[in-house]
């Protein structure tokens, strides 16, 4: 087994039932945890409210930045109803219109007992690069979450 199925093992084998929400990127993280047999021990429900009016729509109003933790925790808080895990991440990645702001990226995670918030500056690079780097951060710090949890 490789260290990147390992580490999705550890995910999927923590005993949570999770929610998933990505918005601007992450949509990487959530394919690994797909493409990995045995998904369903872990995921109930993936939802990807991409657009800002998606966005809003989930949340139940418009957020006053899409891409800020605040946001994100908010995103999680939403997805933790229904599940043991909410794990939420809004980004601004690369993009081909003028946008406010660096690169980032937010995520967040949240039990009944516990909370995990941390904003990520994303290296300049190309979007799929892009994608890449936060979906392997996502994924590090959610097994990292997990296992703390145990």
């Amino acid at each position: 087994m490789n260290p990147g199925d390992q580490l999705i093992e550890a995910i999927q084998s923590c005993g949570h039932k999770a929610r998933l929400v990505v918005a601007g990127g992450g949509s990487g993280a959530v394919h690994a945890l797909l493409s990995h047999p045995g998904a369903s021990r872990f995921v109930v429900d993936v939802r990807i409210p991409y657009s800002p009016e998606s966005l809003a729509e989930f949340l139940g109003e418009t957020p006053e930045s899409a891409c800020s933790e605040e946001t994100a925790r908010r995103m999680a808080a939403k997805a933790l109803d229904g599940a043991t895990l909410g794990v939420a991440c809004t980004a601004a990645l690369q993009t081909n219109r003028e946008r406010r702001g660096a690169d980032r990226a937010h995520v967040c995670f949240l039990t009944a007992d516990a909370a995990f918030a941390q904003s990520l500056e994303i290296p300049t690079g190309s979007r799929r690069e892009q994608e890449a780097v936060l979906s392997g951060k996502l994924l590090r710090l959610l097994a990292d979450f997990v296992e703390t949890e145990k």
